[in-house]
């Protein structure tokens, strides 16, 4: 029993694992066929459904000379909007940086500017004019002590639509307005959609696989854009945000309310991904216009930022499968450090908090390990009288539980109930903003990293001594002496190659992730000794 639930143990590890980490999800395909029944274009969508890599032009017209940069600078970011076309260059976040190294430069946001500055905003009778030259009221606005500003943008070029462009900001907020307000200046009525488009590189360079690319949220649902090369995912209906984003950042555009919009999502080159959001179908009336407000958050994925925020941004932080546990592990984890400052000693309280939580049943279980070792004598001596009939067997093997009050499978369900929450914290550790670059203490200084004690000569592979990681080898070795088994000693000592084979499993996880592994692994160990005590008191 004892070496049928270790062996579920690990491949169940293995297999979770393994699928993280080599297998991507199948591409969404659900937006595709609503587009197809709801796509307000008729025929015109056929040939609007998959706009060219060539729809936008590049940065060059006659008014070059006179495209000047605007600044924005807050207590947050530091941004730069282009005269062409009114959109950001450049958007770096003031208070998170690219490495752990204080003079690191600050994380960027803008990372495609070749194929594509957000925000691109163009009718689809006229591409051109994302990149059509405009004027700056200012260029330089700086905000302090939550300070608000406005940057308004006036078009050079009105045909066959003026758009012009006001940006909002408050200082202390990753959350701005544009206001788009669309002129038609012709004698004629027009009659279009305007987009608004945005390319994206991932932001962080992460080495295990996550997920990074277009997302969006409609009635509150959270819906993951999983492309390949060149595909195209269409969604139609009710949206409270659509945009791009990693593990720890996010870019979203947040349009109107009570209105049915378009999104399209695209695979353009290589991990860049396009997001556009099409308006509904807009009529103006000759020298007529129309306003159009939406808000944007450029800006970290913190739960408690995003949940200030409202519109349902706090759902692009998702753990997949395990959010409804890696959730609630988040939120003890930032209780934690918030008493503590460091979220090592989180980790250490959580894990402790856990072990409280399963103690009775782990107690339970330890103790039915031990009553198993304790009748395999007789257990042998019933195979060996009965080894040619299997159901009388079973029927002895049953009847001696009964009399002893054993259940072989106690042994085996405390590990499959603490495998989801294992997981879970797996997910928060990997893809939670607080535990980037958070430190610990000594050489542990970024808990979503692998540990590695640099002792200044280069290790192949591993770079340096993942020391936190053989220290939870050689735990997992002792606790695996300590635990009762019902195993012959040839099975034991193929069992003691486990720790061998967990140490190298663990030293690319995170270090946080490793550190909670050790101390529960000390934990049950404390846990076994007080048990085996008690169980020898009562004998």
């Amino acid at each position: 029993m004892d070496r049928n639930v270790i062996i579920a143990v690990v491949l169940s590890f293995l297999v979770i694992v393994g699928f993280q980490l080599l297998f991507h999800p199948k591409p969404v395909t659900k937006q595709q066929t609503v587009a197809q029944k709801t796509s307000p274009l008729g025929n015109k969508a056929q040939t609007e459904e998959k706009p060219s890599k060539a729809s936008i032009p590049e940065q060059k017209n006659v008014y070059q000379s006179k495209i000047e940069t605007a600044e924005v600078d807050t207590s947050l970011f530091h941004a730069k909007i282009t005269g062409a076309g009114a959109r950001f260059t450049s958007f770096t976040l003031k208070k998170y940086r690219k490495t752990i190294d204080p003079n690191s430069p600050p994380v960027e946001l803008i990372n495609a500017p070749k194929l594509g500055l957000p925000i691109e905003i163009y009718p689809t009778a006229a591409p051109d004019i994302a990149v059509s030259p405009y004027k700056a009221d200012k260029l330089k606005l700086t905000l302090k002590d939550g300070q608000k500003g406005n940057l308004n943008f006036s078009p050079l070029v009105t045909n066959p639509l003026a758009i012009e462009k006001l940006f909002s900001f408050q200082d202390g907020s990753y959350l701005y307005s544009l206001k788009v307000r669309i002129k038609n200046p012709t004698e004629k009525t027009v009659s279009d959609r305007i987009l608004f488009r945005m390319v994206s590189h991932p932001v962080c360079k992460l080495d295990r696989y996550v997920f990074r690319g277009p997302a969006y949220s409609h009635d509150g649902i959270y819906e993951e854009v999983k492309l390949k090369d060149g595909q195209l995912v269409d969604y139609s209906g009710k949206l409270d945000w659509i945009g791009y984003g990693d593990p720890y950042f996010l870019m979203a555009i947040i349009p109107p309310g009570n209105e049915n919009w378009r999104a399209t999502f695209r695979r353009v080159e290589g991990n860049a991904d396009e997001v556009i959001l099409w308006t509904p179908e807009i009529t103006l009336a000759p020298k007529s216009e129309k306003d159009l407000e939406l808000k944007l958050y450029f800006g970290p994925k913190e739960i408690d930022i995003l949940k200030k925020v409202g519109y349902h941004l706090s759902n692009a932080i998702h753990f997949g499968f395990f959010d409804p546990i890696a959730k609630p592990l988040l939120y003890a984890l930032k209780f934690f450090y918030k008493y503590t400052g460091n979220y090592g000693i989180a980790i250490i309280l959580l894990t402790v908090l856990i072990r409280i939580l399963f103690w009775p049943l782990n107690h339970i279980s330890m103790k039915n390990m031990k009553k198993m070792k304790d009748l395999q004598p007789v257990i042998a001596k019933l195979k060996e009288k009965y080894g040619d009939d299997k159901e009388k067997l079973n029927q002895e093997l049953m009847r001696l539980y009964q009399t002893y009050k054993v259940n072989p499978f106690m042994g085996c369900l405390p590990m499959l109930i603490q495998i989801p929450v294992f997981f879970a914290l797996y997910k928060v550790l990997l893809m939670a903003i607080e535990l980037r670059h958070a430190p610990f203490f000594a050489w542990i200084q970024d808990l979503s990293a692998p540990d590695r004690l640099y002792i200044g000569v280069h290790i192949p592979y591993l770079g340096g001594i993942p020391v936190l990681t053989i220290l939870m080898g050689i735990s997992m070795y002792f606790q695996q002496k300590l635990t009762p088994t019902s195993m012959d000693p040839t099975q034991e000592k193929m069992m003691l190659m486990m720790p061998i084979l967990f140490t190298f499993l663990f030293i690319n996880f995170p270090s946080g992730l490793v550190l909670y592994w050790l101390t529960n692994n000390i934990l049950s160990i404390a846990q076994q000794i007080a048990t085996n005590k008690m169980l020898a008191r009562r004998k």
